[in-house]
């Protein structure tokens, strides 16, 4: 600040003599009065104590330090600290680059993410500890975080491992409600390695050194197109990428929830595919619970679907998570139009309801034995046990559809290894249209990746709270390779010719 006062004054002389060109430097410099320069000391040698007494960390919440310290960094010609990221508006799933520049040399960093979700405003915040190098330099990319709510070289680690906040419930899922605005995550810096109680629940109240805002969006508007469909007894939302198209056709569906999230489908359209999401029950005037679902329903959205003109008629894909995979089994086995399949975590037989078609049984549902479940340390309740295979497979080997089976092992909600049954029942023949994956550590809800690990949340569909399991590096590496996989097992296996 005294150089920053004495520049000042400097300039204030200039202007008062700009009319006498002949003054020398000297002289200008003589009119600065001793009681100036006196304060202009005192104050920097005040400023200078209080660096070398106090912590950092409580430095940067002092309006004074932080206002003289920019001032005299950019008198100096320093720029002051910034957060660079690449690509700063990208999709959902999409990879970026984070660089933190112009910071302190060789201090403890602490980067900080931040996202409000939903009308609620819920907050899911994640943190990781970095230490900058002599240029005052972090690469997130390069450098390895030695602490916070993700540690080890993860690029992305900052985004996955977003959380319940301090002092909100931990039962909470980071689930996207719209597709036609992104979701923001606001990424802070401090000096010192903070943890997340330090930066939501201490007094000081740190200040960030430099903030940015990302924008993911699970599509651009302007290149995918969103439109609500009923078609008859369908109903739904569709997606469809810029252009003329014929596109890949691939019906995306989830479980026991209910209603409509249409998020998947969103992105899956903004890789191509003509995606749309078909919910089943409790949506608009369909069904209240799944007890009233028949596969009539589903066979008339496979029909609408693939005859649509933005869809090559040669067949078409179905994903489904929990439920919703039982139900791709059984397009695959009971309907030819579909001839590609991934299931996420999604038994084998058909579960908890019987399930008709024209009036007649084709799928007897394993019924749930709430005395086999379990309560979970957390009070959630465990349905792993709670399901019996009856006899009642889905031979889902009858049409010639590719199978992606996605398996996470440390999935509360259904036997990890119900898989087998299917494999082993399936003809020798046949077998070369199944491919498993397993994913220890990861649990029921494989997300789109980077998308943050919900491991428990009241489930709308049983008005229970309900635990979903999942380790959060495992669980987060398990849903950026599970994704790359359906993508690619779409692309390989929807026909586009006859």
């Amino acid at each position: 600040m005294l150089l920053c006062n004495i520049q000042a004054q400097a300039q204030s002389t200039d202007n008062d003599n700009e009319d006498n060109s002949s003054l020398s430097i000297e002289y200008r410099y003589r009119k600065i009065s001793l009681e100036t320069f006196k304060m202009a000391t005192g104050r920097f040698l005040t400023i200078w104590q209080h660096i070398v007494s106090q912590p950092r960390v409580a430095l940067l919440s002092n309006p004074v330090f932080r206002s003289c310290s920019t001032t005299i960094m950019q008198s100096q010609g320093t720029q002051c600290p910034v957060i660079n990221v690449e690509p700063r508006i990208g999709l959902y799933d999409e990879k970026i680059t984070i660089k933190l520049d112009n910071f302190p040399k060789n201090e403890k960093i602490t980067l900080h993410g931040q996202c409000i979700h939903g009308q609620k405003k819920f907050i899911f915040a994640s943190c990781g500890h970095y230490t900058s190098n002599e240029r005052g330099q972090v690469s997130i990319t390069e450098q390895s975080s030695t602490g916070g709510t993700y540690t080890g070289s993860e690029p992305m680690g900052i985004v996955w491992s977003l959380q319940s906040a301090p002092g909100q419930s931990g039962n909470a899922r980071m689930l996207p409600k719209w597709t036609d605005k992104p979701v923001i995550i606001r990424l802070s810096s401090y000096l010192g390695h903070l943890h997340l109680e330090d930066i939501y629940e201490s007094k000081t109240n740190p200040e960030s050194l430099a903030e940015i805002e990302l924008e993911r969006w699970l599509r651009f508007p302007s290149e995918v197109t969103r439109k609500e469909v009923k078609a008859g007894n369908v109903r739904g939302v569709l997606y469809l990428p810029a252009g003329d198209g014929p596109f890949q056709g691939v019906i995306d569906m989830f479980g026991t929830s209910g209603g409509i999230m249409d998020y998947r489908a969103a992105l899956l359209a903004s890789h191509g595919f003509a995606a749309f999401s078909l919910p089943y029950f409790r949506y608009q005037d369909l069904p209240d619970n799944m007890i009233d679902v028949t596969f009539d329903y589903f066979e008339e959205a496979v029909n609408w679907f693939s005859s649509h003109p933005k869809v090559y008629p040669h067949g078409i894909g179905a994903l489904g998570v929990s439920k919703g995979g039982e139900l791709a089994y059984c397009m695959s086995a009971y309907l030819q139009k579909v001839k590609c399949v991934a299931v996420l975590n999604g038994f084998p037989f058909y579960s908890l309801n019987d399930l008709y078609y024209k009036g007649k049984l084709l799928c007897r549902g394993s019924e749930l034995e709430f005395s086999n479940c379990e309560l979970t340390p957390e009070g959630a309740l465990s349905l792993k046990s709670g399901f019996e295979y009856m006899d009642n497979l889905i031979p889902a080997w009858q049409g010639n559809a590719k199978h992606l089976i996605l398996v996470s092992e440390d999935d509360y909600q259904m036997d990890p290894y119900s898989y087998k049954l299917l494999i082993d029942a399936c003809p020798e023949e046949k077998k070369n249209n199944f491919e498993v994956v397993r994913y220890p550590g990861a649990g029921h809800l494989l997300e789109p990746p980077y998308t943050a690990l919900c491991r428990s949340f009241i489930n709308p569909g049983f008005n229970m709270l309900m635990m979903f399991g999942g380790l959060m590096k495992e669980h987060a590496y398990a849903q950026e390779d599970s994704w790359q996989r359906i993508l690619q097992h779409l692309r390989t296996n929807i026909p586009t010719s006859s």
